[in-house]
Parts: structure tokens; C-alpha cells; sequence
């Protein structure tokens, strides 16, 4: 038998929430194209916290496009995070209807965001008490921690969001096997 103690404190730490705007609307419009061709190919359609179509969660990892898309962004990841950070997972949403997103989190990541390719409902982050406009190109960074959700739909047209997590870069993986 093992001993242990475990000792268990809430700990309350700063969060942060970063809006923009991307206006290269020929990249945003190639993103959406592939996230219909990602949504056909995935099975995980209303059966995660995305009560809509998306993606594989790791979809757009490689994909070029989405790659330039996170070159535009890097100046902002400075602004929110001083560590060195690499891509875990990139996918697309696709929301209509009635279609909703459940209220959850992406830790223990250290940056999330959200990118929007078309007009739609905005998410709303529970801590700040606070939506954030869904408009063509704007992004949202945000701190892991904070519990966000989409409400409702109840749009006549597709509402496009690109979500992608960053973690921290290991300090063991590139050392010799």
C-alpha cells in the first residue's frame, strides 16, 4: 500500500481575452472550403461540446492555409503568453439551426482561439460576462481556463469558426532517443 497526501487549494491566476480582426478575406474564404471537406470527412458531428458539424479535432494542422493564418497571429500569442508555445489541435465548426456550443473549457492548453469566417452568434466567455462579436475575420485568443459557450443559433445561414489550441513547447522533445 502506498501513503500519500494530498493537499488541494483553489488558486486564482490572471486570464486574458484578445480580440481582432484578420482582413485577408481570401485566406478566410479558403479555410471555409476546407472545413466543408473536413466536416463530410468526420464522424464526431453533434457528439462532442460542438452540438453542430466540425472537423477532426487535428484537421488543420498542417493544412498550408491555416498555417498562414498562425503566421498573421503571432504577434498577438507574444502578447498573452511569453513561453514558447506549438500547435496540439486546429479544427472547423460549422453551426446552423438550433445548433449550439456546451459550456467548457481547453485546459490545460496555454493559449485557445477562435477565428470567424462569417457573421454569426459570438461566444460568451462566463468569467468576463462577455460576447464576442462574430464577424468576418475577427479572432478571439483566450486563456484556456475560462469556460465559454455559443448560444443557440437560430440562424438561417452557416455560421464558420476555425478553434485551435497551443501548448507549451516540451523541453524533452527533441533530445536523443
Amino acid at each position: 500500500m502506498l501513503d500519500f497526501n494530498l493537499h488541494i487549494k483553489p488558486i486564482v491566476k490572471d486570464t486574458f481575452v484578445l480580440t481582432g480582426k484578420i482582413n485577408d478575406s481570401t485566406l478566410l474564404e479558403k479555410l471555409k472550403k476546407d472545413i466543408d471537406k473536413g466536416v463530410k470527412k468526420n464522424n464526431n458531428n453533434y457528439k462532442t461540446n460542438v452540438h453542430g458539424k466540425m472537423t477532426a479535432f487535428k484537421y488543420f494542422n498542417k493544412n498550408n492555409d491555416f498555417i498562414k493564418l498562425i503566421d498573421i497571429l503571432k504577434p498577438y500569442f507574444h502578447k498573452v503568453t511569453k513561453k514558447s508555445i506549438e500547435l496540439k489541435d486546429s479544427w472547423g465548426n460549422i453551426l446552423e439551426g438550433e445548433d449550439f456550443v456546451y459550456p467548457h473549457d481547453h485546459f490545460p492548453s496555454i493559449v485557445s482561439g477562435v477565428v470567424y469566417l462569417t457573421k454569426g452568434e459570438g461566444t460568451y466567455f462566463h468569467h468576463y460576462d462577455y460576447t464576442i462579436e462574430a464577424e468576418v475575420g475577427s479572432f478571439v485568443l483566450f486563456d484556456p481556463a475560462i469556460p465559454h459557450e455559443v448560444k443557440k443559433t437560430y440562424l438561417k445561414k452557416k455560421r464558420y469558426t476555425l478553434a485551435f489550441n497551443f501548448d507549451m513547447v516540451s523541453d524533452y522533445k527533441d533530445l536523443p532517443q
